[in-house]
């Protein structure tokens, strides 16, 4: 059952990037989401505090798919509010 929560967050993962979603020091994203039991958790968690941790989402060019991200976090099952941290953080220019 592990196996399919990892790949959850995997797909999760890749379907916003396809969206347009540019992520920063990817690799130790994917190190906590894996670790932790609860990987939507995880990924709030880093969505909100993950610039501590070098850990960074950006709207690379301007090429989000804000529907693809809406469809990304309703498929899987992660929380309105990370989709709107999310948003929010998108729209914050550097």
């Amino acid at each position: 059952m592990g196996k399919l929560d990892t790949d959850s967050f995997e797909q999760f993962l890749e379907s916003i990037k396809q969206a347009g979603v540019v992520i920063f020091n990817e690799h130790d994203l994917r190190e906590r989401m894996a670790e932790a039991h609860n990987w939507r958790f995880a990924f709030t968690t880093m969505l909100a505090n993950g610039h501590r941790a070098g850990i960074f989402f950006e709207d690379k060019g301007h090429r989000i798919d804000e529907k693809k991200i809406h469809r990304a976090f309703s498929k899987f099952k992660l929380p309105k509010s990370s989709e709107a941290i999310l948003a929010t953080t998108l729209n914050s220019v550097h």
